[in-house]
C-alpha cells in the first residue's frame, strides 16, 4: 500500500514547500475608525490617542494601540482628522491635547487631568473617571466615524 506522498509528483512537492502560506492573523480584515476632533483649530503641537479593548484596562497603561498625531498635519479647516485600523471587536479610546508638549497627560495632585481630553462616544466623567461602557463602540467591517469635541475637564 502506498501513501499519498508516493502519488504526488516531485514538482508539486517542491511548490508546496516553497510557496508562502498565509498566516492566520492575515485572514481577518481590519476596519477603519475615522476620528474627527473639534476644538483644536487654534492649537499647535500634538494629540495622543490610546485605544483600549476591555473595561479592565480602560484608561490605564495597557493599551492595544497608541498614536501620536501632529495637529498641523491632520488639521482640515476646524477639524483634526485621523484614522485607526482595528480588527472587528469592541473598543474605547481616549485622546488628550499635550498643551505643554511634554509627551504625557498632566494631572493635578488627585489625578484629575489638567490638559484637554476627548473620549470615544463623547463620554463624560461623572463623579470620577468616565465609564468604559459609556465610551465603548463596536467595529465591524465598515467605516466607523467618531465625531468628538475636546475640552478641559
Amino acid at each position: 500500500m502506498t501513501g499519498w506522498l508516493d502519488r504526488v509528483s516531485p514538482l508539486v512537492l517542491v511548490l508546496l514547500i516553497l510557496l508562502p502560506w498565509p498566516a492566520l492573523s492575515e485572514t481577518e480584515a481590519k476596519a477603519t475608525v475615522r476620528i474627527e476632533l473639534t476644538g483644536l483649530d487654534q492649537a499647535d503641537g500634538n494629540i495622543y490617542i490610546a485605544v483600549y479593548d476591555s473595561e479592565d484596562t480602560w484608561l490605564g497603561d495597557d493599551t492595544i494601540l497608541q498614536r501620536k498625531v501632529v495637529i498641523a498635519e491632520a488639521l482640515e479647516g476646524e477639524v483634526v482628522r485621523t484614522e485607526l485600523n482595528l480588527l472587528p471587536g469592541e473598543y474605547a479610546f481616549s485622546i488628550f491635547y499635550d498643551s505643554n508638549n511634554n509627551g504625557k497627560l498632566d494631572t493635578n495632585f488627585i489625578g484629575i487631568p489638567k490638559e484637554p481630553l476627548a473620549l470615544s462616544n463623547n463620554a463624560k466623567p461623572r463623579y470620577g473617571p468616565p465609564r468604559y461602557e459609556d465610551a465603548v463602540f463596536r467595529v465591524g467591517d465598515e467605516l466607523v466615524v467618531q465625531r468628538l469635541s475636546i475640552a478641559a475637564i
